[in-house]
């Protein structure tokens, strides 16, 4: 007899994670059974199935009652997570304890898909589309959804839907619930010896040309049925991204103190910039080292501000207590710089690791001056409170293994 595929948990209801919480918070079924307001039958049900589609034992059974297994806990953690996005997702004053557990009563992973999608798409025939249902699916779903919240979170216009401004509010609360589950089936599936999933990871110019692709080659090899996601684009995107959960991490360089408080940092290693010029470039032929006042008035090829790279540019130049120079120039594509430095007599300030292969050819030279005050931390940005899948516990080993190397 086929058995049966695992059942994903994004595809759960979320009342099977709370059954699963109450169960190991009160220890028997009849216990969770009293807490949920609902039969005892009804809960060793729920679990029964969410161990059989799961394919992974959530509870030791015993004759004191029911432990949770590792798997459980993980599965109890998720709703403990989902539980805080759906709090966020609450107007201030709402009852929400109590509205919360209804919510997660009543909610549904198709729910949220189609309401997710929609607000994304603007349109609900597009969003059907996407989702492969038809559109009164959708509506009834988001009917379903307004019902849940008892209000409406969207309008419906003539060139489409818009988020009310309490749709605005929940709209990242619940893709963050969405990215939860999505975490949980990795989660999962490791637990039944799989290494499958999803990584949807941020690089920022820094660690796009070295450190990036090798950490990702070392995940692929451990874990080759992993689907990576890289996106590039500016700090402040891939910022909001995160807190979202369309990004699970961010490699590059760290903001220390200005960084939101609703994200959290993880150094790996710091380093310095070095001044390159092409080779051939009447600087790199200089038989001893210059200074940042002497080399003020080269083509200076600078960061972008409110960038680390930028603040480090500038420290540089107030340590030589020199001003800072007239640049022609503003980029911080390493692609771009490297291009711009090979053709022209420009002079910038960059990453031995962005530019550690030219280097090595002879393509780019560094230049001789004497630099203070160009350092900078490099590491990876998250959520504060992620849970941590087992493709991201990989890829962070790998960048720290890397990270020798590299500093």
């Amino acid at each position: 007899m086929a058995t049966e595929p695992p059942e994903k948990p994004q595809d759960m209801r979320l009342r099977m994670l709370r059954t699963v919480e109450a169960t190991h918070q009160h220890g028997t079924a009849v216990a969770a059974a009293q807490a949920l307001h609902v039969s005892t039958s009804a809960v060793s049900r729920t679990i029964r199935l969410a161990e059989q589609s799961l394919q992974v034992p959530l509870f030791e059974r015993g004759t004191r009652g029911m432990v949770c297994t590792a798997p459980g806990l993980t599965v109890v953690r998720a709703c403990e997570a989902i539980r805080v996005e759906l709090t966020s997702s609450l107007p201030e004053g709402a009852p929400q304890p109590r509205q919360v557990e209804s919510l997660l009563r009543v909610l549904t992973v198709p729910m949220l898909r189609c309401f997710v999608t929609c607000a994304e798409l603007a349109n609900e025939t597009l969003a059907a589309r996407s989702l492969g249902l038809s559109q009164p699916a959708v509506s009834q779903q988001l009917r379903s959804l307004h019902q849940a919240y008892g209000r409406p979170l969207v309008q419906r216009t003539q060139r489409g839907i818009r988020l009310t401004r309490d749709g605005q509010r929940v709209l990242g609360a619940l893709k963050r619930v969405l990215n939860v589950l999505r975490v949980l089936a990795e989660q999962l599936s490791a637990y039944r010896g799989e290494t499958s999933g999803r990584l949807h990871l941020g690089v920022l110019p820094m660690a796009s040309t070295a450190l990036a692709p090798q950490a990702l080659a070392a995940l692929l090899q451990r874990m080759p049925r992993m689907v990576v996601t890289v996106s590039d684009g500016t700090y402040e995107a891939m910022a909001r991204q995160l807190k979202t959960g369309d990004l699970d991490l961010v490699i590059g360089p760290l903001r220390g103190e200005l960084v939101s408080p609703e994200l959290e940092e993880h150094e790996l290693f710091r380093e310095s910039l070095i001044a390159v010029v092409r080779r051939g470039h009447a600087l790199a032929a200089a038989p001893r080292n210059r200074s940042l006042r002497q080399l003020r008035t080269q083509g200076w090829i600078a960061p972008l501000p409110d960038t680390p790279a930028h603040a480090a540019f500038e420290r540089a130049f107030r340590a030589a207590d020199a001003p800072l120079p007239d640049a022609s120039f503003h980029a911080n594509s390493p692609a771009l710089v490297r291009a711009l430095l090979m053709k022209s007599d420009h002079i910038a300030l960059m990453s031995p690791l962005q530019v550690a292969e030219d280097l090595q050819s002879g393509a780019l030279v560094r230049v001789p001056v004497a630099l203070r005050q160009v350092e900078r931390r490099i590491g990876i940005t998250v959520r504060r409170g992620f849970q941590w899948p087992p493709s991201c516990v990989c890829l962070l080993e790998a960048l720290r293994s890397l990270a020798p190397l590299a500093a």
